[in-house]
């Protein structure tokens, strides 16, 4: 009788383990999160459609986790392209100008995460950026007899280096919301010309050295792999 009371009481005991630890698993450990700027959308939610993300350090950007899953490699984009053309006529001739702005950012850096309870956690680490920045505007005017080309050119590109830090909270096991502030050191180099007729003029060549700082302005959703 006490040998099956005592293989009762083991077997209760194992039972209750094994409901424990199926009703407390142990917390999601991330491989990878893919993370989207939302803040342009929240603006226009709002009405404020005067927001402009190009300044933004990055719109889209993937980490990739260690075994831990509170440290990680990150790498960001942003950019756009844009080109416009317009073509007037008059007494004086035709006129077609058109326009063309391309630029593009890439974030390469290494966090770091602490915990801090109820689903809330702080990060930092630091950054490298490179920027790349170019924009023409070509106006060709015809006016019957001749034809005149007038280019305006700008280029700017370099980089900054620097650190970052933010908080974020989880709003479900693999969705995080989060914003993060920087300060970064950045070089750039900017030039910029005028041509007329293949006639080659430089109005600027300068490097740039600066120190930016900027406050948390940005919101990030971010879903975990």
């Amino acid at each position: 009788m006490m040998l099956f009371t005592i293989s009762a009481v083991a077997g209760l005991k194992a039972q209750d383990t094994t409901i424990h630890k199926l009703a407390d698993p142990l917390p999601y450990m991330p491989k990878w999160e893919v993370t989207s700027n939302i803040t342009l959308a929240l603006s226009r939610f709002t009405g404020n459609v005067s927001r402009n993300l190009n300044d933004d350090p990055y719109l889209l950007m993937v980490r990739k986790f260690d075994a831990t899953g509170m440290s990680a490699w990150r790498a960001g984009i942003n950019g756009f392209r844009r080109r416009t053309e317009d073509m007037n006529g008059g007494f004086g001739g035709e006129v077609v100008r058109t326009s063309e702005e391309n630029w593009a950012s890439l974030v390469i850096g290494r966090e770091w995460r602490r915990t801090l309870g109820s689903g809330f956690y702080v990060f930092a680490g630091v950054d490298g950026r490179g920027i790349y920045r170019t924009s023409q505007s070509k106006s060709v005017q015809f006016d019957g007899w001749s034809q005149t080309e007038i280019i305006t050119k700008a280029n700017e590109y370099g980089g900054s280096l620097g650190g970052m830090g933010g908080i974020g909270v989880k709003l479900h096991d693999r969705i995080i919301l989060y914003t993060e502030s920087i300060l970064y050191t950045q070089m750039l180099q900017t030039e910029r010309s005028f041509l007329v007729n293949g006639n080659n003029t430089t109005l600027e060549s300068k490097t740039t050295f600066s120190v930016i700082p900027m406050v948390p302005i940005a919101l990030f959703l971010t879903v975990q792999f």
